[in-house]
């Protein structure tokens, strides 16, 4: 007796496979198996170009708050205790941000986030993470982040810098999950086209 295979089945097989493969591409980005002492940032910006090491960022004067989010399917990450550099601070080291300006950050597997000059200074969106409703917010800031809950980042965390959108105390609301770029490995300073 042989058993008959719907195609159903296959079609169920067939997106399991396609859901793992995608699965494994996000948990381990290009570039994972090198080790995070090798890890750089490429600061651009001003006709100037920094590249600092792991061990230079975590040298900067740090900022701890809390911060969560929520992904597009409405999955709550957090909030943590993260700790991490103000990334308007390292837009300082190649000749800071003004206001027209916007800043390009970019991910190691390929993920781009451009970030108007108002967001670097902390000005975003947050929601109450059971309604998701906008809720008003006290001052924000914007980290490069290496640290969450004390410990460093994980893989799948986005090992081993982040950015985070973070508060003094734990108020308990989060942001978008979008604007949380994992591996980050360049941040452009980029001025108004036309300019």
């Amino acid at each position: 007796m042989t058993a008959k295979i719907s195609p159903l089945s296959i079609v169920v097989v067939v997106l399991i496979c396609v859901g793992a493969i995608i699965t494994i591409s996000h948990f381990h980005p290009p570039g994972e198996s090198q080790d995070v002492m090798d890890w750089n940032l490429t600061l651009v910006g001003n006709g100037e170009v920094r590249v600092l090491s792991l061990d230079d960022i975590k040298a900067m004067p740090s900022y701890e708050g809390y911060g969560g989010f929520f992904t597009t399917v409405g999955v709550v990450n957090g909030p943590y205790m993260c700790e991490g550099v103000p990334v308007e601070e390292l837009c300082d080291l190649v000749g800071g941000l003004n206001a027209s300006n916007t800043l390009l950050v970019s991910a190691r597997d390929g993920y781009l986030m451009t970030f108007g000059s108002d967001q670097v200074r902390g000005h975003f969106r947050t929601y109450d993470p059971q309604t998701f409703r906008e809720v008003p917010h006290k001052e924000l800031e914007m980290i490069l982040m290496y640290e969450v809950d004390g410990a460093p980042l994980t893989d799948y965390g986005g090992r081993p810098l982040r950015i985070a959108i973070v508060y003094p105390e734990d108020e308990g609301m989060v942001t978008e999950g979008h604007n949380w770029v994992k591996w980050v490995d360049k941040i452009e300073i980029r001025m108004p086209s036309g300019a």
